[in-house]
């Protein structure tokens, strides 16, 4: 798995390796440049090992995490408002549920 997409998951919690049920192998992409040439090649080059149990790892990365439903909202009136050529009488969306 690429550093940066594993860089995107939430956090896993980690395991011993005897207890295990994923291994997670991660890699980079590292430049190589050969004495004397100006441009160089690219190789993998493992950078670490995470060691996580199934069930953990699979809620932890399915559950989604929302943020606050009022954040939200503002946002979202915020992009209503950006397309509307006259403000609106009423700025806040009152009790949406």
């Amino acid at each position: 798995m690429s550093k940066g997409f594993f860089a995107t998951l939430p956090k896993l919690e980690q395991v011993p390796k005897s207890d295990a049920d994923i291994a997670w192998l991660i890699y980079d992409l590292e430049m190589i440049k050969e004495k004397g040439q100006k441009s160089g090649r690219y190789a993998l080059k493992k950078v670490d090992e995470v060691f996580t149990k199934f069930e953990p790892a699979l809620l932890s990365i399915t559950t989604p995490s929302p943020g606050k439903v009022e954040e939200f909202i503002k946002l979202l009136q915020e992009k209503l408002d950006e397309q509307l050529e006259s403000p609106p009488v009423n700025k806040a969306i009152e009790r949406p549920f």
